[in-house]
């Protein structure tokens, strides 16, 4: 049984819970700019001072409304300023937040009402309003949006409430304390309340914040566009708030590219699809301009360079050829530069997380200037447990563990985790998800002489055909999402003679290149799809011809009996407000494979 542990660096001394982060930072920089919010008439800025100023108001408010000590507070809203505020007057006010997704359906709304039983709501306006009556909630519901119970009203409620008061109310929680209740995002049905401490989101806030002090740190600039009912966003930035990141909030997906040439951040926490959505889009426009070729040649030298940076950190005295320098030289001018452009043109680096990256993505903004930090973690160890570091960056693994994390691999291979950002438990219990003290994760991985994690997989993913043949499909799958058609694959083949993929397709880009090569009635059709959870069948010898190739470059590197036999192109509905994908754009498997059921039949049943 194989292990990895990196020792504490950063004791939380003095911190009583995660508001002396903020009252630490008041202290040693009041006037730094914490944030900028979006406004008709452009950014604000907003100090530390005034930012704590603001949250003392509304915690004012929460406790004149009865909130009281360990009392839920609901915060159902997209990722946006106010949520910060609010998220930090529940603690000053000696409560618990609870996030719900701001595009819970109301069947998920009542269902954690009833397991949570929180006293008060904060909702962004209202589209939440509407899901919440139809909820039945009945406790007060205010918003952030409205002008009627916002949260300039609730601020009003308090007025009359002592600063001493919540100042008293600030310091009760210890660090062995309920900070919040956060629900897994849910890459199957399942979703469970996890129980995370005060101790878990200081002692992860200072330890992560030491580890990358070179990354986060005074004076850089990040956008926070995940949602902050993810525990990932959750925690960038409450790091981000205590070391003095300026924290800039974008909270539409579709608006995400775009504020990254607005805002030009310096650092960015992403999730990998959103860098294949970069990538494709050279791609895209590299394709109009009639330089596809010209591209996927500057990708490869990318990839390649990003590659001699990896064998750099063994070995300084690693160049690279006159003709990869040449060629990268003349890329960069073509290519890389609008890249750069593209993500703000100021990134010095990104940090990735929440589902399997793929190695080659990496090393190909590696080479463009831009280097990636992937990580690993759960809800139930307070995001990151792993991560690459600066100095070590080797694509296709997550990393060593955080300050004050221990891994082991268990017989079996599953991925155990110990440590301070290991949380207390679920809000009802799950048997057999602690071993000898270590949570385990239900992931599949393996650990290299240097510690570092690489992860294979969930343990329930393995498929085993009807010929006793036990296959992993994540890497399988990652190289034909490559494809810039295909969104997701889906290996199935569990008891079966033989293996199948789903590819669920990107619409938009099946589109267009339909119409490039010539076929303007399959365009529209397509274009016309409406897609479903289960996926819309596509059905064009063309396109499936096209697609075999992107499955056949992946069958070229796997033994015969782990290679794919027949393929079935769906248009799936892939956003996250659908039921197969988690608000991170992570596929929930098994609840995909559910409503798709009817799919796989027929694609054994003409055996």
């Amino acid at each position: 049984m194989s292990t990895s542990t990196t020792p504490l660096a950063v004791e939380p001394g003095e911190l009583r819970n995660t508001t002396d982060l903020l009252e630490r930072r008041l202290s040693t920089a009041p006037d730094h700019i914490a944030f900028a919010r979006r406004t008709v008439h452009g950014f604000e800025y907003i100090t530390t001072r005034t930012f704590c100023q603001e949250v003392r108001r509304v915690a004012a408010g929460l406790v004149a409304q009865g909130v009281g000590v360990g009392d839920g507070v609901v915060i159902m809203a997209p990722t946006r300023y106010e949520w910060a505020v609010v998220e930090m007057a529940v603690w000053y006010a000696g409560g618990v937040v609870v996030p719900l997704y701001e595009t819970s359906a109301p069947a998920q709304v009542a269902a954690t009402f009833e397991r949570v039983r929180p006293v008060l709501v904060v909702a962004a306006g209202a589209a939440q309003l509407v899901a919440l009556k139809a909820a039945g909630i009945t406790v007060p519901i205010w918003t952030m949006d409205s002008s009627v119970d916002d949260l300039g009203c609730l601020a009003e409620r308090g007025v009359a409430v002592e600063l001493d008061v919540i100042e008293e109310r600030r310091q009760v929680a210890t660090l062995d304390d309920l900070a919040t209740i956060m629900f897994t995002s849910g890459v199957s049905a399942e979703h469970k309340g996890v129980r995370i401490t005060h101790g878990n989101l200081v002692r992860q806030a200072l330890n992560i914040g030491h580890e990358y002090a070179d990354v986060l740190r005074e004076g850089e600039l990040t956008i926070v566009a995940l949602p902050l009912a993810h525990v990932l966003a959750r925690g960038l930035q409450l790091i981000s708030l205590a070391v003095g990141v300026t924290i800039v909030h974008e909270g539409d997906p579709a608006h995400v590219l775009a504020t990254f040439e607005e805002v030009r951040p310096t650092l960015l926490v992403v999730v990998p699809r959103l860098l294949e959505k970069v990538r494709d889009g050279e791609r895209a426009a590299a394709a109009k301009a009639g330089m596809s070729r010209l591209f996927a040649r500057a990708e490869s030298v990318a990839v390649e360079w990003g590659s001699l940076l990896e064998a750099r950190q063994d070995d300084p005295s690693v160049q690279p050829t006159p003709w990869l320098r040449m060629q990268h030289t003349m890329f960069g001018g073509l290519f890389y530069r609008r890249l750069r452009a593209h993500l703000g043109g100021r990134l010095r680096w990104l940090l990735c997380g929440a589902a399997p990256l793929d190695p080659a993505l990496a090393r190909f903004f590696w080479g463009q200037g831009i280097p990636v930090l992937e990580g690993y973690g759960l809800t139930e160890t307070t995001a990151s447990a792993t991560g690459n570091r600066p100095d070590d960056i080797r694509p296709g693994t997550v990393g060593r563990p955080m300050p004050g994390t221990s891994l082991r691999i268990s017989e079996d291979g599953e991925v155990l985790v110990s440590g301070v950002g290991v949380t207390e438990g679920y809000l009802e219990p799950v048997p057999g998800s602690w071993v000898d003290g270590y949570f385990r994760t239900g992931d599949l991985g393996s650990l290299d002489d240097k510690g570092r994690l690489t992860v294979r997989g969930p343990l329930g993913t393995a498929l085993v055909t009807t010929w006793g043949k036990k296959i992993a499909p994540e890497g399988w799958e990652l190289q034909v999402e490559k494809s810039h058609l295909v969104a997701r694959a889906v290996m199935v083949g569990d008891g079966r003679p033989y293996l199948s993929v789903l590819l669920l397709l990107d619409q938009e880009s099946v589109v267009d290149w339909a119409r490039h090569h010539g076929r303007p009635n399959l365009a529209a059709r397509i274009g016309r799809i409406t897609a479903t959870p289960e996926g819309v069948v596509v059905t064009d010898e063309a396109l499936l011809t096209r697609l075999a190739k992107d499955v056949d470059r992946a069958n070229a590197g796997v033994s015969r009996a782990e290679q794919v036999r027949k393929i079935l192109p769906l248009i799936a509905d892939l956003t996250p407000d659908g039921r197969i994908i988690t608000p991170t754009l992570t596929l929930r498997r098994e609840v995909f494979l559910a409503a798709a059921a009817e799919h796989i039949e027929e694609l054994y049943d003409c055996d």
